[in-house]
């Protein structure tokens, strides 16, 4: 279904409007005749008028034309313009379309007389836009161009953008997406050549509306995502939470259920925070739609009611229509099927009520208001084109024959002429792009191959410096075995442990650097699965660090777990595992003895920041620069004389990136090392329960 927010640039320009007094009637009689001001006096008359407009006709139009008479000069009408304007906005906040459109075309008049062509062209589309709430679609089609015809006329660039967008919405809930996206794009091009990001942020919305309800789901993403920045930087939060509801929209029709979760929370959040019903109305809608299609036919119910409460208070009736569907179809889901009667009954109510006037008519008189604008420019052109070969033809039968017969061979051969030229333009043309097809394709190919030659040398390279780390373990164990059995007679019981410990050592490092390998390629080959869950991680850092508490011990090496314990992660745990034994073991093998090794984390909006630091020796700058580098052997020796092949860290860098996080190293010669990779954020939104306020 169709729950998007499009934006309507009609009501929301840069106007100051007045805060509307309730005020009784009396007040304001009494007020009238108190006051001496004429400027003031407009105003009050004004303002009865509209009391009365809806009480008593004659009362509305005789404060009314009280005003008119008081505003007898230009400077004056001007005045009863604007303040007509201002109770046009009032009603128009107060959802009171009707007197918003009195005083509009009561202020229309005004500035046609004094021939006003900007503001005319305003107050029509601020008419084309209350007609809209009032679902006279008809209607504001007749004003939108009427507005459009004077800004082009003036040639208005704003005023034609603001039309544009008002009129590819309108194509829009009509589902005619290819011309909504014309219109849409017309905006965005004359918003940026004006440079209003306002503006181009509205476009971007409505360019995203059009593409997700065309199945195109990737580029309508982006488009939201790119109306949000340009909001972010304007500060405009009702923008925001529109697009979070169209980004949540937009992945419930991609099934992405837990991430339009996330997204409606946001955009609820920022609503309710600016008080804006409407939209707080429709992302309630929407996460009914949401449960529905989970079967969660409580929660449908819930938000359903929900937005039907405030659909109706706002006046609402497309949005109480969909809620009310949603009701009956989950009451009738969970076998309460006299409640999913009566609701039935109220939506069809509402919808005969919606639907009273076809929208399908609409459609076609929109499309014959343009036909006929066509229409009328192609006849005026062919009547003039008529009139010239009337008086062609009478120039014509002057002319002797002979001229007659030159002037045709000579318009056969130059049609001969033009045909032999188009057909060979067309000819190199063709040829032209073929070559370029051609010469792209060869291209590509040379990208390609430049690309798996590098690939090859970094494979070779690398698979080099691993046979040189293995070679030298398996050289200790092959001489140290060789040493005992070949002399195990003669050597004393401790000197047999000291080789045989050494042989252990040898073995555990070459171990240690299979696994890696190992874990390395298959990460390379994508036969590592990537499985994200919640995962404590100070539980994690305490799992790791006791399978390493040995080494530590023999160097006399403290760690400290400082990781908050209410913190948990969404990630792999092998990886995780990988990550934190590596950073930690590589921090144990450059610490000095009797040193101190440190986990710690922190929250960064929705990643959290860990930390390994040590006391040890640390890392010249030169190596800092390629401790992530597959093709730059990294090999130094620990504190203790341990050694390594750095493929550690390259495993470390690799699989943080899976995650989406970063990893880097800060570091001083003498002082320490300190290890620094993040990890998304567990966050409860992102499990499947109940969203609150």
């Amino acid at each position: 279904m169709k729950n998007k927010i499009t934006f309507l640039f009609t009501l929301f320009l840069s106007i100051v409007l007045y805060g509307q007094n309730t005020v009784t009637i009396s007040y304001l009689k009494q007020a009238l005749r108190a006051e001496a001001n004429d400027s003031i006096k407009i105003s009050l008359n004004v303002k009865l008028s509209n009391s009365f407009s809806s009480l008593e006709k004659d009362s509305s139009n005789y404060y009314f034309k009280n005003a008119l008479l008081l505003a007898d000069s230009i400077l004056y009408k001007k005045q009863l313009a604007k303040i007509l304007d201002n109770e046009g906005f009032n009603f128009e906040i107060e959802n009171n379309f009707e007197k918003a459109i009195l005083n509009f075309e009561r202020s229309l008049a005004i500035y046609i007389e004094l021939n006003d062509n900007k503001n005319m062209a305003r107050l029509y589309n601020y008419i084309g836009y209350c007609y809209i709430n009032l679902y006279a679609e008809d209607k504001a089609i007749e004003y939108y161009l009427k507005s459009l015809k004077i800004y082009q006329s003036i040639d208005d660039a704003e005023g034609k953008a603001m039309n544009f967008i008002d009129i590819g919405n309108l194509y829009y809930d009509q589902e005619n997406y290819e011309n909504a996206k014309k219109y849409f794009q017309d905006a965005l091009t004359l918003y940026e050549k004006l440079g209003d990001n306002e503006g181009i942020a509205a476009s971007y919305t409505n360019l995203g509306n059009v593409y997700c309800d065309s199945g195109v789901y990737d580029e309508g993403i982006d488009y939201y995502k790119q109306s949000i920045i340009l909001e972010e930087e304007l500060n405009d939060q009702n923008g925001i939470a529109t697009n979070y509801n169209n980004l949540g929209d937009c992945n419930i029709q991609l099934s992405n259920f837990n991430e339009a979760k996330v997204y409606f929370q946001k955009g609820l959040n920022i609503a309710t925070k600016i008080k804006d019903q409407e939209l707080i109305a429709i992302i309630y809608l929407n996460m009914a739609d949401l449960y529905e299609k989970q079967k969660k036919y409580n929660q449908t119910i819930f938000y359903a009611k929900k937005s039907l409460d405030i659909s109706r208070k706002i006046g609402k009736l497309d949005f109480e229509l969909d809620n009310l569907k949603f009701l009956a179809d989950a009451y009738e889901a969970i076998g309460e099927t006299t409640e999913a009667l009566k609701v039935y009954k109220q939506h069809d109510v509402v919808k005969d009520s919606l639907y009273s006037y076809d929208k399908d008519k609409k459609v076609q008189l929109f499309n014959a208001l343009n036909k006929l604008e066509e229409t009328y420019y192609t006849i005026s052109d062919l009547s003039s084109k008529n009139e010239i070969a009337q008086l062609k033809y009478k120039n014509e039968k002057k002319i002797s024959y002979f001229l007659i017969i030159a002037i045709v061979v000579f318009a056969f051969l130059l049609v001969l002429l033009i045909h032999q030229q188009t057909s060979k333009k067309k000819a190199y043309n063709l040829l032209e792009f073929r070559n370029f097809q051609i010469n792209k394709m060869n291209d590509e190919i040379q990208e390609q191959r430049d690309y798996l030659n590098q690939l090859n040398k970094t494979k070779d390279k690398f698979f080099s410096i691993i046979a040189h780390d293995l070679k030298n373990p398996f050289n200790s164990i092959k001489g140290f075995t060789e040493l005992l059995i070949d002399n195990s007679g003669e050597y004393e019981e401790e000197k047999q442990l000291k080789f045989l410990k050494i042989i252990k050592d040898s073995t555990i490092k070459a171990s240690m650097l299979l696994n890696n390998l190992l874990i390395w390629a298959n990460s390379q080959s994508g036969n590592l699965t990537y499985i994200p869950k919640k995962i404590e991680l100070v539980r994690q850092v305490m799992d790791v660090t006791s399978l390493l508490e040995i080494q530590a011990i023999k160097k006399e090496i403290e760690i400290y777990n400082n990781v908050d314990h209410n913190l948990s992660v969404k990630a792999d745990e092998n990886m995780l595992n990988t990550i934190l034994r590596n950073l930690i073991s590589n921090a144990i093998k450059f610490t000095n003895p009797k040193g101190e090794i440190r986990v710690l984390s922190k929250v960064q909006n929705d990643m959290v920041e860990i930390s390994i630091t040590d006391n040890g020796v640390g890392i010249s700058n030169e190596d800092i620069e390629n401790v992530f580098n597959i093709e730059v052997k990294n090999t130094n020796i620990g504190t203790a004389n341990e050694q390594g092949s750095g493929l550690g860290l390259i495993l470390c860098k690799d699989f943080v990136e899976k995650h989406g996080g970063k990893i880097w190293v800060n570091s001083e010669i003498n002082v320490g090392t300190e290890f620094i990779f993040t990890l998304p954020l567990w966050s409860e939104e992102a499990d499947d329960k109940e969203f609150e306020l």
